[in-house]
């Protein structure tokens, strides 16, 4: 079959070249897979107490649950298949005589592939939990096929909607404000600090947020104040623009890192003008969510833990990223057990995962200024 579709073929060969570059690394791939079994297995042992609580409420509210799996379907198979048909364009088979059926079937497979998998992982995930917690194995059912379903039918949504021309979709160059010309000739990494900001706005497209204020929208509770439903719809908002920040941060940081590598620039000037700004507008905007969260009746105390804790994450998470960035390795992996660790002090101690964020944070900075 992979003769006859010359395109899967060419994809199944970089995955076979990928496992054959890996078993040059295998103690640090065996090392990193035990070390992520190893932390989830913790993490799930930790909070296994609270399994049958997360089961009940994601079948209380199945339909938000269908929404919002679907949401994720959508975005990840049309992004998918913007991205396969932009890298057919160019790839080295471009010139081959590909017929269309052909090129459609490898466009459905890379793009539904990596969705299929994480279903299935997800699903795993809810096995496994259901198991540790002795949850009846239907409800643990019930909640996959809402899963699932939500799958599917953002998966086809996700499809249709990726028609449209490839310009349009990537349209985003005017809701990105254009540089300001400046007289100055002297080298300077100031400009590195709207990097993630303007990836965020970037992002930020029409399309985009509509599918964000759906879900904003869905969440007001029926019979609730224009106040309460509009703090609700700016706290989602909010929450929203505190994600994509953090998320621009990450790919920017990596960016930036491939671009002045080869440079004499020193860790602490690159850290610094990555995240100063972003850091700046976490700060404001998680005020602001806080101030909602009082709103809507939150008591002090607890909004006050929420947003620190968050900005807890942040920091740890943009210290990773410039950090691993800097050293030309992946965050990802440290990334995960960190916040793996976090978790475990969260669940076991309250408060004291914002003080092992701030350490884990500062040891990761030191690794990066010793490179």
């Amino acid at each position: 079959m992979l003769q006859r579709h010359p395109l899967l073929l060419a994809e199944w060969l970089a995955v076979r070249n990928l496992v054959t570059r890996a078993r040059a690394h295998l103690l640090a791939v065996v090392a990193a897979g035990a070390g992520i079994i190893v932390a989830s297995a913790v993490v799930l042992l930790a909070l296994r107490s609270q399994f049958p609580a997360m089961f009940a409420a994601l079948l209380s509210y199945r339909v938000l649950v269908l929404v919002a799996v679907a949401v994720y379907a959508v975005l990840a198979v049309s992004g998918q298949r913007r991205r396969a048909e932009v890298r057919y364009t160019q790839f080295w088979l471009a010139a081959a005589p590909v017929k269309q059926y052909s090129r459609t079937l490898a466009i459905l497979v890379v793009a539904l592939l990596p969705l299929v998998a994480q279903l299935l992982a997800a699903c795993a995930l809810l096995a496994v939990m259901g198991v540790a917690s002795g949850v009846d194995p239907s409800t643990v059912g019930e909640t996959m096929l809402w899963i699932a379903g939500g799958v599917a039918i953002g998966a086809v949504i996700g499809w249709w909607s990726a028609r449209r021309a490839h310009a349009n979709a990537l349209e985003g160059s005017r809701y990105v404000r254009q540089a300001r010309e400046r007289q100055e000739t002297v080298p300077s990494t100031a400009a590195l600090s709207g990097w993630p900001l303007a990836q965020v706005r970037a992002w930020g497209r029409p399309d985009n947020l509509r599918i964000l204020l759906m879900v904003a929208m869905l969440a007001v509770q029926a019979g609730s104040s224009a106040l309460v439903g509009l703090s609700v719809v700016a706290i989602w908002l909010l929450g929203g623009y505190l994600a994509g920040l953090l998320m621009a941060v990450l790919q920017t940081a990596s960016a930036a890192a491939r671009w002045l590598r080869s440079t004499p620039l020193p860790f602490a000037q690159f850290a610094w003008a990555v995240t100063r700004r972003a850091l700046l507008y976490q700060v404001v905007a998680t005020a602001v969510a806080v101030v909602l969260m009082l709103i809507l009746g939150s008591p002090l105390l607890p909004a006050l833990y929420v947003g620190a804790l968050w900005l807890a994450i942040v920091l740890l998470a943009c210290s990773i990223a410039v950090a691993e960035s800097y050293r030309a390795r992946t965050p990802i992996t440290r990334i995960v057990l960190s916040f793996a660790a976090v978790a475990v002090v969260e669940a076991r101690e309250h408060g004291w995962s914002i003080p092992l964020a701030a350490v884990l944070a500062a040891w990761h900075l030191r690794a990066g200024a010793k490179t």
